[in-house]
């Protein structure tokens, strides 16, 4: 009987040797990079409808705006791994009206619409923690991850832009440029969400895609109201879509 059990005894270690063996903790630095589209969650002063003389010629657009940074892995287990992030994203909010004033035709003769475009331009240094789960088995040629987390982030640049069409007679008004936009929350915290996706090639630097939903859970501004009474009371959520190299 002892003789059993030590044979079961011999497997179940010699089992739990193999297991250690294949799977390594593993720490994987790399770098990211990609786009972002963001919007305010309400329309915020000056296009705020409840106040008079608000802007209300124009549509909200989403700010298209880029990020980048470093990332960290940590393998838990084979399927579950920690990430955190150092990002510089840029973020905010876009309005556009159609500017009549001005006409332009491409290459083909074919008539444009001129627009004016007002920005609220919005940087953050983010901190993004996640916890990452394989969908797919470990040792497929693809490797697919879910991921959710919060994103600790400082606002080190806030301006708004008025741009207009740059056209030869064209006079631009003199509200064109960048102002510094006040009352902005300098630290915020974001949950964000997504996806990654890879090849489990090893022999090269391969990028992975990753597809990511961030959603601002305090007010982007520390001020519900403006000096003129319009909204300040605002969320903002943004959509990324990047691609990164592990080494």
């Amino acid at each position: 009987m002892n003789k059993y059990l030590f044979i079961a005894l011999a497997m179940a270690m010699g089992l739990s040797a193999r297991a250690q063996i294949s799977f390594q903790k593993v720490i994987r630095v790399g770098v990211k990079a990609g786009i972002t589209g963001s919007v305010f969650t309400r329309d915020v002063e000056p296009f705020d409808p409840h106040i008079p003389g608000y802007y209300e010629n124009f549509d909200r657009y989403v700010n298209l705006n880029g990020y980048g940074g470093i990332t960290l892995d940590y393998d838990v287990t084979a399927r579950i791994s920690l990430g955190a992030e150092l990002l510089y994203s840029a973020k905010g909010m876009a309005y556009w009206e159609e500017n009549n004033g001005v006409v332009f035709y491409d290459e083909d003769g074919n008539r444009g619409q001129a627009h004016n475009v007002f920005y609220f331009d919005i940087d953050y240094v983010e901190l993004p923690i996640t916890l990452n789960v394989s969908v797919l088995r470990p040792e497929g040629k693809v490797w697919l991850k879910a991921y959710g987390g919060m994103a600790r982030g400082a606002a080190v640049y806030k301006k708004t832009k008025i741009t207009y069409p740059e056209v030869g007679g064209y006079d631009q008004p003199g509200d064109a440029g960048k102002k510094e936009l006040q009352y902005v929350r300098t630290f915020n915290t974001s949950v964000i969400g997504g996806l990654k996706v890879g090849s489990n090639k090893r022999k090269s630097i391969f990028p992975y895609g990753d597809l990511r939903g961030s959603y601002m859970v305090q007010p982007v501004f520390n001020r519900k109201k403006a000096d003129t009474g319009g909204n300040l009371d605002t969320r903002m959520f943004s959509l990324s879509l990047g691609l990164g190299v592990q080494f």
